[in-house]
């Protein structure tokens, strides 16, 4: 099953992959909607009711969780990164997916332009200030998950939040809002995947999300998508092997693994031709505590380097 939770524009009349469009939702940047999405030869979305109490067990979201908590397989709660169509985004549930759990997608307009090359910095810097926007509805979406939890005493099957690439800025502004109040311990890991945020200090924020969760980090030096980041910014953490300073997370470096190569997405390719690489996303995926097979540990770089 994969669900998307976004704070994105409806388009009416659409049922297939532009339900959900590139701005915020016309009520406000904190607006929520809820809808399941289905695929058979083409994508199918099933908008849900309106949400009329955030309190309420009768409303969208929670009778997703509800679903999800008490289905057969793990579910993974999955935020995206820089420049994803709602199309983009549920490709990748699908890769995510195809690891045996289910999805529910936080989706926000991280896609805020035409896709010319000469207009990405632009996109990108208002990308950025579009995650800061949807923090507030980043926090809601996690205040209604621990509200559920609180009243079912437990999260059931939903056991990961996996967080990928400028996703983990929009994390960031979260973590660091005044309303923090640890509403991420509800899972079981926290994967911060190829993390587009500054390397340099991102102990200070990180370490707030180990507070009851397994946080994992990965990095890929060779990472193409945050080279180019590298550009506009410090070193980004999901592609620096240096930095590595909190004693709460663990940091998984796959710059030497095989088939890793410069990829920005390791749990698709690269796990297809690298057991060790498919065995680390099928483990954080469903929860479990990630394995030291074919990993070495770094004690000079406080990592584990991924063969």
């Amino acid at each position: 099953m994969i669900f998307i939770v976004s704070n994105r524009n409806i388009v009416d009349g659409r049922t297939d992959e532009h339900l959900f469009g590139d701005t915020f939702n016309s009520q406000g940047a904190d607006v929520l909607r809820v809808a399941q999405a289905n695929y058979y030869d083409g994508w199918n979305l099933d908008l849900l009711d309106e949400a009329m109490d955030d309190a309420s067990i009768d409303e969208p979201t929670f009778q997703v969780f509800e679903r999800l908590a008490n289905d057969d397989k793990p579910c993974v709660v999955f935020t995206h990164g820089f420049n994803q169509s709602l199309k983009k985004n549920l490709k990748k549930c699908q890769e995510i997916e195809s690891y045996g759990v289910n999805v529910i997608a936080f989706s926000w307009p991280s896609n805020p332009g035409p896709n010319f090359i000469l207009r990405k910095v632009k996109e990108y810097k208002k990308a950025r200030k579009n995650a800061r926007r949807s923090a507030f509805a980043l926090e809601r979406f996690f205040d209604k998950l621990t509200r559920f939890v609180e009243l079912n005493e437990g999260a059931g099957q939903i056991k990961t939040l996996l967080v990928h690439s400028l996703g983990n800025f929009l994390t960031q502004s979260f973590v660091q809002s005044p309303d923090f109040e640890y509403q991420t311990k509800v899972f079981k890991n926290i994967l911060l995947h190829q993390a587009d945020v500054d390397s340099h200090d991102h102990h200070l924020w990180v370490n707030k999300l180990a507070q009851g969760s397994r946080v994992l980090v990965t990095i890929n030096e060779s990472d193409d998508v945050l080279d180019a980041s590298d550009v506009l910014n410090p070193d980004r953490l999901g592609n620096t092997a240096a930095n590595l300073r909190s004693s709460l997370v663990r940091y998984y470096d796959f710059s030497s693994a095989h088939g890793a190569n410069d990829s920005h997405k390791l749990w698709h390719e690269p796990a297809i031709n690298n057991d060790n690489i498919k065995l680390f996303f099928e483990r954080a995926f469903h929860g479990k505590k990630v394995l030291s097979t074919g990993m070495e540990y770094q004690a000079d770089k406080n990592c584990f380097r991924v063969s």
